[in-house]
């Protein structure tokens, strides 16, 4: 046999064999299929062959072609690749076993209903910045640059189909998954983003059930390490605001006041509108020169209790607490905590500070 099919070269050896598995949610198995081997082919290449000579009704879901939408994702050899981005000449002269994502219910052969991790998407709370930040935004190339790993994902669910917890315990309820700490690292992780998920994450999003594997990132197409730039930092954010002995008697001595973003049992945000400014951001201030505060809390008349920075030479400190109008705040820049996000923004603004008073 001759293969003819868009693109390809001229024939380069023998038949490869495939194993495909065909059936539904009653009953399937593997069927084996020979197809003509090309030089550079695919096993999406071969996997169209098979639908185009012998089986017209195979059902695979692809769309690009090119690495990039994700669809093709299935089990080759029993590892979750990208039918588009594996070469059948990898394998040799063995058999291609080709199977649906283990991890997810199955529809047909190789498609598997992935709606679940649409469902879970929805329940992440978006991108917030604070209600007073100027647009466009501006940001600092060393606070955006972490951010753009993030945004390399295609959702092909490889990541998802490989997590243990999904795939061999199958319990959803327990963890969102990898790719959805992906999305809650790149929101967390926004200089500008002023929203609190650490909740959601030691909740409902179960941050607690990943064991650092790292299989997830092992399959990633992408190559994004999403164990140790996202799973990683989003627990040990997680362990101070939850575990965190300062943090705990803090909550107790000073519990929650009106107008403070609340998140529900579940670890959801719900209940209240959201908060001007949220606990640990960094702001400006007009004030008696006073340029950076921290925001301790936001009281119910409106006011902010804040946290003022004091520089003495290369030394500071921060001195407080003090009543401030919300008038008197002019920018917010993001989160300050354990992570270090914000960081290089407050060393900037602060070497700018001191050089302006010796100038002066």
């Amino acid at each position: 046999m001759s293969a003819k099919t868009p693109g390809t070269m001229a024939a380069a050896g023998g038949p490869i064999v495939l194993q495909i598995f065909r059936g539904d949610t009653n009953s399937g198995a593997e069927q084996r299929f020979e197809v003509p081997a090309v030089e550079g082919m695919v096993v999406l290449d071969a996997v169209h062959y098979v639908q185009a000579n012998f089986a017209n009704d195979l059902a695979c879901r692809w769309n690009c072609k090119a690495a990039k939408c994700g669809s093709c994702s299935a089990e080759i050899n029993g590892r979750p690749r990208l039918m588009c981005k594996t070469r059948v000449d990898e394998f040799g002269d063995q058999e291609n076993h080709v199977r649906p994502m283990r991890a997810f219910p199955l529809i047909k052969d190789l498609v598997t209903d992935v709606s679940w991790n649409y469902e879970v998407n929805k329940q992440i709370p978006g991108f917030t910045p604070a209600a007073n930040e100027p647009v466009p935004y501006r940001m600092l190339p060393e606070d955006t640059e972490r951010v753009y790993e993030y945004r390399k994902c295609i959702e092909c669910f490889l990541c998802q189909d490989v997590c243990h917890v999904l795939r061999n315990h199958d319990d959803k309820s327990a963890y969102y998954g990898p790719r959805y700490m992906v999305r809650i690292a790149a929101l967390e992780m926004h200089p500008l983003d002023t929203r609190k998920r650490t909740g959601l994450l030691h909740g409902k999003a179960g941050i607690g059930m990943c064991n650092i594997t790292k299989c997830c990132q092992e399959v990633c197409p992408e190559h994004i390490k999403i164990t140790d730039n996202a799973i990683i930092p989003l627990k040990e954010r997680t362990a101070t605001d939850v575990y965190d002995p300062v943090a705990r008697i803090a909550r107790k001595l000073l519990p929650a006041r009106a107008g403070q973003l609340s998140e529900s049992p579940d670890g959801l945000a719900g209940g209240s509108p959201p908060q001007r400014f949220a606990v640990k951001d960094v702001v400006r201030l007009k004030s008696r020169g006073r340029r950076f505060a921290r925001v301790a809390s936001v009281l119910p008349d409106g006011k902010l209790e804040v946290w003022v920075l004091h520089m003495n030479g290369t030394v500071q400190h921060w001195a407080g607490p003090k009543i401030v109008r919300t008038s008197d705040v002019t920018n917010n820049y993001g989160p300050l905590d354990e992570v270090g996000i914000g960081g290089k923004l407050v060393e900037q603004y602060i070497t700018e500070d001191h050089a302006a008073e010796q100038h002066g």
